[in-house]
């Protein structure tokens, strides 16, 4: 999910599908293009994409990160972008691919769930919530669109389970907008400060943690029950850190965590 310009909408204005829009796919094996898809791709993973892929390949966040993973920083950003490696193969091929589809399916990254539709958030006013947008985009090899089903916005996101994975990628966008302004004062993106908040974002199991053996706790008050929350649902545990991040980075107060 992106933030999207006004020049991006006026591209996109024919592929942009309303609440309602139906459009027409299909992906099966068997099709013509199966797995096509799956090839040198520049697939950014978001937050709580490494979370479910850690967890379905037993690994820690860390280690997930190291094994599969590349870290770019795009000039004029001030937040690494996190993008799945391919297979080191001559088809560059995803590296969870193989003969009968995908390893990891039920876990697979948003971009994945959703394709191929493409969501994209406009931000409004500040303290408004961004708008999602969602535009129909399958590559010209997709011989998905001339199959029968007929979907919604709506419908696909249910039958691809993608609302928790939409929500927590709404949130980590509104998120990483922040970062549009350069707010490491002067310690630049690879500072203590930006490895902290890249930890409490994309690192769980080290930020776990940092919140339960460091003296975060007598630094900062949060509730019982939150602790206790957080303890044992990694979900939690990622919403807690992108709340860390915007009192720790911006001093933005929040209902969960409050300095002593």
């Amino acid at each position: 999910m992106k933030k999207i310009s006004p020049h991006d909408i006026d591209d996109l204005s024919d592929r942009r599908l309303s609440r309602g829009a139906p459009f027409r796919f299909r992906c099966y094996p068997g099709i013509g293009c199966f797995n096509r898809c799956c090839h040198n791709l520049n697939l950014f993973l978001y937050p709580y994409d490494v979370l479910r892929l850690k967890q379905r390949l037993g690994l820690t966040a860390g280690d997930f990160l190291e094994r599969y993973t590349d870290l770019v920083l795009r000039e004029g950003r001030h937040f690494p972008e996190v993008l799945l490696r391919m297979a080191d193969n001559e088809a560059q091929s995803c590296a969870f691919l193989e003969k009968d589809g995908c390893t990891v399916y039920a876990d697979r990254p948003h971009t994945c769930r959703t394709f191929p539709v493409e969501l994209g958030l406009i931000f409004g006013e500040e303290g408004r919530e961004p708008e999602t947008v969602g535009f129909f985009r399958p590559p010209d090899f997709c011989l998905g669109p001339n199959e029968d089903q007929v979907w919604t916005l709506d419908t696909w996101a249910d039958d691809q389970e993608a609302r928790v994975y939409n929500r927590m990628v709404r949130r980590w966008a509104a998120l990483k907008a922040l970062f549009d302004q350069d707010p490491w004062q002067g310690q630049g993106p690879y500072g203590d400060r930006a490895k902290m908040a890249f930890m409490a974002t994309y690192n769980m199991d080290a930020f776990r943690s940092f919140v339960f053996e460091s003296s975060f706790l007598k630094r900062y008050h949060v509730k019982k029950d939150r602790v206790r929350k957080i303890k044992k649902d990694e979900l939690a545990l990622l919403g807690f850190g992108f709340e860390w991040v915007k009192l720790a980075v911006w001093n933005m107060p929040s209902k969960w965590i409050r300095p002593r």
